[in-house]
């Protein structure tokens, strides 16, 4: 079993300061591994290299909307923890295809019924079903 771990889980995880690993561990029971794709791992750089700007939300371009601030703190920060757990075999690295991010990763979920997706994005939650996402107190969950 494969748990996939999305970008905005990550980043959601690293703002509120949720030991995601650990948390994981206590939720699942059967054997697992963690696993990140490559591409993940370039949307966090992506965001961390996105300049402020100084328009106010409506007046975004619609890509630039959600990015603020925090979420480059929090994308550096991940990128940090990630390569500590990358280099402590936590977690591995893979590479999927995919036409974006979140196609790959369905399809990664898809290619075995046991594997589950983190994140907080709800037309993947649709899509799947099944997914592991944060409550609203902090706390993993797994949906059915």
């Amino acid at each position: 079993m494969k748990i996939i771990l999305d970008t905005n889980f990550i980043i959601y995880c690293t703002k509120k300061k949720i030991d995601y690993v650990e948390e994981l561990n206590d939720l699942i029971i059967e054997n697992f591994e963690i696993v990140i794709s490559e591409q993940v791992l370039e949307e966090l750089k992506k965001i961390t290299e996105k300049k402020k700007q100084n328009l106010p939300l409506y007046k975004r371009k619609p890509k630039f909307k959600k990015t603020t601030g925090r979420d480059k703190e929090a994308a550096l920060l991940a990128l940090k923890i990630i390569d500590k757990k990358l280099k402590d075999k936590e977690i591995e690295k893979i590479k999927i295809l995919g036409k974006n991010v979140d196609d790959a990763l369905i399809n990664l979920a898809k290619q075995d019924s046991k594997n589950i997706i983190c994140t907080l994005d709800r037309e993947m939650r649709k899509k799947l079903g099944r997914v592991i996402l944060i409550n609203s107190k902090g706390r993993l969950i797994l949906t059915r």
